[in-house]
Parts: C-alpha cells; structure tokens; sequence
C-alpha cells in the first residue's frame, strides 16, 4: 500500500511526570521522547508503523524491518529544512520508514552547518511537551520553514513515479500549498482549463482526507479536494456561533465533503457518511497518555481506507469498521508515553486480525 501525507513537520522534545511540576524546583522526568512531530507526521508514522505489522502477521513472524520494506509506502511531503535538528528529524522518520520529500526552500549556496542553517532560518520547529497527570504544557518555536512549491511538484511526481499512485492521502492543517499539491494526486491537469470547476470535478480513485483539527483560514479552498474530513470537536467554521458537530457536517456538505467524522476526546466519535450517520464509543485509559493519539487516529484511519483502495474494494457504506479500528489504535497508543513505543506493543496484531 502506499500513503501520500502532506504537513508540518517539527522536533517534538517531550517529558512525562508522574507529579504536576513545582515553578520553584527542578523536576526529574519518568520519561521522554526525542522524535519528529506535527499532525501529519505522526499519520504517516502510523501508517507505517501498521504496514510492518500487516506484514508481520501475513508471514507468521514479528517485526519486518522498517516501513520501506515489502511494497508499502508512506511518504511525507514537508519542509524539514537543514542543520543539526533536521538531522535528528530525517534520522527518527528513516528508522519508522517513512519517506521524506523535502520542499524546504534553499537561499544560494545550501549552507549545510547547523550555524548557517539557524542564521538562515532553516531549522524546524521545535516543541517542548511535558505531560503531568494534571495535563499538558506545550510550548513550540511555531516556525514556518519557507516552501519551494515549484520543487515540492516535481519531488511529488518523482515519489509517485516511483511509488506509484496512492492508495489514500492526508493532509493536515499546515502548509496548504503542500496540502492542495498532495490533494490533486493522481487527477489530472487542468491547469489553463477554461472550466472554473474542472478541478473539483476530478476524482481519484483513492480518498482524500483532511485531518481538519482546529478551523484555518486557508481551508476554504482546500475543501472542494477533500473527500473525508475528520476534524475534533475544537473544529468551529467563522460562519458558526458554535462547535456542533451536525452544523459542522452541513458546512461541509456544502463544499461536497459528504463524509466527516468528529473526534471528541474520550466521547464517542460520530460520523456523518453518504447521507447516514452513527457513533463509535471510544475506550479509556487508566491514567493515558494522550500525546499525540490524535494523530494516531488519523493515521490509522488513513491505513484501513487504503487497505480496502488497495484490494479493490470499494469505499464503505458505513465506516463503523474502518474508525473502531482507527479508535482502539488510538487508544492502544495512549498506554505508552509518546508517539514512538505503542509501535511495539504485541496488542496491534490483535486489532489488524479484527479488521
């Protein structure tokens, strides 16, 4: 199978506590976390991490190696950008097996050395996490590595020359011209056509999934690409008073989005699907670790409606199966601290046998 992702993608440098921290000490945490972040790359992670399993199970072994291995793909189209902390990044993503495509835009002469990439502005965000049982601190650089777009199409054709097309995309709420060039995959170009909408009338055979997250401004003309939208309950349109989840389905049905799903933390997850509509409870966690279990979801989501793109099967008529799935990943990932060691956890070849 091969997913297509496109994103941001950060240093996330995480902590967890077993005590809420004291201001006026210093504080030894339980454990950490080193490792490539943002929405989308926690998917593609995911993604992978559920091929190598898939694998696993079809040879009656355990782990196969890393994500590149035997045919299944996840590549990441995103700004890593250059130095020392890109290093680490690409390093983390290579031992998931995710493949990178950086459009990183390069100023004349490339520098390599980590002081001219900070004086330069090409070093990734980085986000410092520390989870307590009584929540979590997050505090990000929020840097925007500027993009080659012209680059970043011609890095996505050769990955999909060779790759291949791809079995499902995923975009997240960052960087909207990687997202549109990822999201137009596999159409067609209309480019110079004379028909305004020729762009929204042409569908790949793959889905296309918006990880909606918190409403951008720049959504707006991302909506007519997207097939399925999976936001959380924070995702509120400026055109309504309030996050609902059925107003939020209306909104998006008038951009032809006739599939939504919404997380709600602990509470069910609801859908919205071809004109039905349902609930998927969620299970909890004693004492979670929640970091990043979002992007679990939608990377796991992502995984099981590639699987049936990749049989030849044809998209559900009622996903119920495909997000019980997406969710009890989700909530497998909360039993570990991080984004990385639920990869391992020998309960995952349970939950691709039910599926």
């Amino acid at each position: 199978m091969h997913g297509l992702f496109a994103g941001l993608t950060t240093l996330d440098v995480a902590h967890g506590l077993d005590s809420v921290p004291d201001p006026l000490s210093k504080t030894t945490s339980t454990a950490h976390l080193l490792a490539a972040g943002g929405p989308a790359t926690n998917a593609a992670v995911t993604f992978s991490a559920l091929c190598r399993v898939a694998r696993g199970r079809g040879s009656g072994s355990g782990d196969e190696g890393d994500g590149s291995d035997g045919g299944d793909a996840a590549t990441l189209l995103t700004a890593v950008g250059r130095g020392p902390l890109s290093d680490v990044v690409l390093a983390d993503l290579a031992e998931a097996g995710v493949d990178v495509l950086d459009a990183t835009e390069l100023p004349d002469g490339r520098p390599s050395s980590g002081a001219d990439s900070r004086a330069r502005g090409l070093e990734p965000a980085l986000s410092g996490i520390v989870e307590h049982p009584e929540g979590r601190t997050v505090v990000s650089t929020n840097a925007r590595l500027a993009l080659d777009v012209v680059g970043a199409r011609a890095l996505l054709a050769e990955g999909l020359l060779d790759e291949g097309d791809p079995d499902v995309v995923l975009v997240d709420g960052h960087n909207p011209e990687l997202a549109a060039l990822a999201l137009r995959a596999g159409t067609p170009d209309v480019d110079g056509s004379a028909d305004p909408f020729a762009e929204l009338e042409e569908h790949p055979s793959h889905l296309r999934v918006l990880d909606g997250g918190s409403w951008k401004p720049w959504f707006t003309p991302l909506l007519g690409l997207v097939d399925v939208a999976v936001v959380s309950a924070d995702f509120r349109p400026p055109v309504l008073t309030e996050a609902d989840g059925d107003a939020t389905a209306a909104f998006l049905r008038g951009f032809g989005i006739t599939r939504v799903v919404r997380t709600d933390g602990a509470n069910p997850v609801r859908w919205w699907w071809d004109g039905a509509e349902g609930e998927v409870p969620v299970v909890g966690v004693a004492e979670a670790s929640t970091l990043g279990a979002g992007d679990v979801f939608h990377g796991a989501l992502a995984w099981a409606l590639a699987r049936l793109h990749a049989s030849g099967l044809a998209v559900p008529q009622d996903p119920t199966p495909q997000i019980a799935f997406a969710a009890s990943v989700a909530t497998l990932s909360t039993r570990t601290f991080g984004t990385r060691a639920w990869r391992s956890d020998p309960g995952l070849t349970e939950l691709l046998e039910g599926i």
